[in-house]
């Protein structure tokens, strides 16, 4: 696991995020039975690259931590939310044609 800052994408298009990630659910590629589960860890994995781009993957491991224990009633257990912030960084970066090796990922998941 790496601590070196990565790079991020120079434009982050959250509602486009929403919109791709609400189609996955419709073709029941999501696990959940609502979308609204996904939602607050879409806009988590969007803003935390746009707020904190300069972020190593463990800072980003503790902002997800903090995130997921200030939900109440998790509706996606803590593995899941993960492997998801991390299907979503990794949709962003393609998306953007950015170097999908530079993505960040979660330390808890290496």
């Amino acid at each position: 696991m790496s601590s070196v800052p990565r790079s991020i994408p120079a434009v982050i298009n959250v509602e486009a995020e929403v919109n791709y990630w609400r189609e996955k659910h419709v073709a029941d590629e999501l696990k959940s039975a609502s979308f609204g589960h996904y939602i607050p860890w879409i806009k988590f994995a969007c803003d935390s690259l746009i707020t904190h781009p300069k972020a190593s993957d463990e800072e980003r491991e503790e902002a997800f931590q903090h995130q997921y224990a200030a939900q109440i009633m998790a509706k996606l257990s803590v593995d899941d939310a993960r492997k998801f912030v991390e299907d979503v960084w990794e949709h962003v970066y393609l998306m953007s044609q950015h170097d999908q090796n530079a993505r960040p990922r979660l330390s808890a998941s290496a």
